[in-house]
């Protein structure tokens, strides 16, 4: 009888109770979520530092763009005032900027359109 009862408090001994069961399956879903935190953390990072570069590698070429129109103008002014005076110098070069700006606008705004199927651009309404 003692026999019986050693092999029956080691067989409990050898399988743990249903809190330990628990407690180690709470442990290791708790480890997963963790370490999947811990990737989506990463590649958001990664993808947020890849956006940031992007945006100051456009600044800055906009930036210089903006500072070689600048001095395209000047050069344009500079180059008129040697036929006329200042005044109509700036007005040409500025009319000829506000031309460049209008035609520009429509162009990307009709090649913007050329994208678009064609009931979006008649804004939902059939065409019947």
């Amino acid at each position: 009888m003692a026999e019986q009862h050693l092999l029956t408090t080691e067989r409990v001994a050898a399988s743990p109770d249903w809190s330990t069961l628990t407690e180690r399956a709470l442990d290791d879903v708790s480890r997963i979520v963790r370490s999947e935190i811990h990737m989506l953390q990463t590649s958001i990072e990664t993808a947020v530092e890849a956006r940031i570069d992007s945006v100051v590698t456009r600044s800055m070429t906009i930036a210089a763009m903006v500072c070689g129109a600048f001095c395209i103008l000047c050069a344009a002014v500079l180059l008129l005032h040697q036929w006329l005076p200042w005044w109509q110098s700036f007005g040409i070069a500025g009319f000829c900027l506000l031309a460049t700006g209008v035609v520009s606008r429509a162009t990307v705004k009709s090649s913007s359109q050329l994208g678009t199927p064609r009931h979006e651009m008649n804004h939902g309404r059939s065409s019947a």
